[in-house]
């Protein structure tokens, strides 16, 4: 019997395998864990942030519901228990807010109702969510997401548009041409029919100068006021000698008469002139209605030229009542929000030189050398409201860039109250007529360009600003 502990000769010094294991497998997991802490901020999933907001046509209130989201495949995503107290629109009160994954989610479910809506949460953006609510449930129909559709709904509910009644026609194949076809796309309606011979030619040049700058999801229509001889043979016709591609639509004259009505527009007979071009938007309200012959320019078709009577020749050689396709166009802007919307930025900020709420009058000029934060916003805008304290809090001389507040078509009494109202001790420009805005292609508020101390663009956000946002862009402008 050996020693405790001698060696065996035969075979030397014996180790055992079992510590070179462990070693292994500690520094295994410790690699493991390294790259676990690693990549976990990486693998977290992006998030934005959705603020609930509800208002109704008066007002009301909510007992704790849960409030829901389903994401394109199907999943419900669970935003949370909202409650409180509805105010009429155009007054909105905030449910919740919460950081909300990014995705696109395409219903909501609320006390048992569910309503398709498309909402897309952006990573590190704010995605506004309006309920339209009456005695406590959902108004059917009622759900908006996206700042644009958000001012839409206030609108809707507070009563300032007009819906379009109900309305069966049918177009130059005899398809329908009513209600449910239209529904969910922005319409460009032109009242003509086909043996008119003065302003009648002047729309369809019109719808021509349209229908090759207009998304897909605009549809042109031309409807008839005259039945009796516009049927959708003749439309047909007229649709193919001229090469047009967008609806003509007809049908019986109590349907007709019924469908123009709505625009105080009378049937017509030989060669009379309505006159009348109408926008709906996407949910069956009529937004804009224009009067009396657009201007064509020289863009017109020849056929469309030699089709016009000497009141007609009059009427294009004068430049119509003063609007035409680019009118048309920006209104479509307004209506169809952000994402239609153009986006300058690199080139330099368009000049400007404004009255202001303080009095006097400031320019672009004299605000040369200073990097420039410019929101555009209405005090009728709910995301306005909602991140004018933030710009007034991060923007200033301890930011070293200027805040640049511009009220977009708002009267400077109505400015002055509402920047009281939220505790602004700022001053705002007055872009009375538009102009400025469409200059920085605002087409949809808010709307924020932040300026290089340059002059030059360095990026425009359409849509209220999320904190993490406004920060990197104050960064980026002051480190130029």
């Amino acid at each position: 019997m050996g020693r405790l502990g001698a060696e065996d000769p035969s075979t030397g010094p014996r180790r055992s395998s079992r510590p070179r294991i462990l070693w292994i497998a500690a520094a295994v997991v410790a690699i493991l864990a390294v790259v676990a802490l690693w990549a976990a901020p990486r693998l977290q999933p992006a998030t934005g942030t959705l603020v609930v907001v509800a208002a109704g046509r008066s007002a009301s209130s909510l007992t704790a519901s849960t409030l829901m989201l389903q994401r394109g495949d199907g999943s419900w995503v669970t935003a949370g228990s909202i409650s409180g107290n509805v105010p009429p629109a155009p007054d909105q009160r905030q449910l919740i807010a919460l950081p909300f994954p990014a995705a696109s989610y395409d219903h909501i479910r609320f006390r048992g109702d569910v309503e398709r809506v498309s909402v897309t949460v952006t990573a590190g953006q704010v995605e506004p969510l309006l309920l339209g609510i009456d005695a406590g449930n959902l108004i059917p129909g009622a759900v908006y997401a996206g700042n644009d559709e958000v001012n839409l709904g206030l609108g809707e509910l507070a009563g300032k548009f007009v819906p379009m009644p109900s309305f069966d026609l049918v177009d130059h194949s005899s398809r329908a041409f009513n209600s449910s076809t239209t529904a969910g796309k922005d319409v460009v309606i032109a009242a003509f029919h086909t043996t008119c011979h003065e302003t009648c030619p002047l729309y369809t040049a019109l719808f021509f100068q349209l229908a090759k700058r207009v998304p897909a999801t605009v549809t042109l229509a031309e409807v008839t006021t005259d039945p009796d001889v516009d049927t959708p043979a003749v439309l047909l016709d007229y649709r193919n000698r001229l090469g047009a591609t967008w609806e003509l639509a007809t049908g019986t004259r109590e349907q007709v008469a019924s469908f123009w009505k709505t625009f105080g527009v009378d049937l017509a007979t030989g060669d009379t002139h309505t006159s009348t071009l109408a926008l709906l938007d996407r949910h069956g309200y009529i937004r804009l209605v224009y009067r009396g012959a657009p201007s064509i320019g020289n863009d017109i078709p020849p056929s469309l030229v030699t089709s016009l009577s000497a009141a007609g020749l009059r009427q294009l050689a004068s430049g119509g009542d003063g609007w035409g396709a680019p009118d048309v166009l920006q209104s479509l802007l307004t209506i169809a929000g952000p994402e239609q919307s153009p986006q300058p930025a690199g080139g330099h900020a368009p000049g400007f030189k404004l009255a202001s709420t303080g009095g006097g009058t400031v320019s672009l000029a004299a605000l040369a050398g200073k990097p420039l934060v410019i929101n555009f916003w209405r005090g009728d805008c709910p995301p306005c409201r909602a991140e004018m304290p933030l710009l007034q809090e991060r923007v200033g001389p301890q930011s070293k860039v200027q805040l640049v507040l511009i009220n977009w078509g708002e009267s400077a009494e109505a400015a002055r109250s509402f920047l009281s109202r939220v505790g602004i001790n700022q001053g705002s420009l007055l872009d009375s007529d538009l102009a400025v805005g469409r200059a920085y292609g605002v087409a949809a508020l808010p709307t924020t360009v932040f300026v290089r101390s340059d002059g030059t663009i360095e990026r425009r956000q359409v849509g209220e600003l999320d904190e993490r946002v406004l920060t990197a862009e104050l960064s980026n402008l002051v480190s130029q």
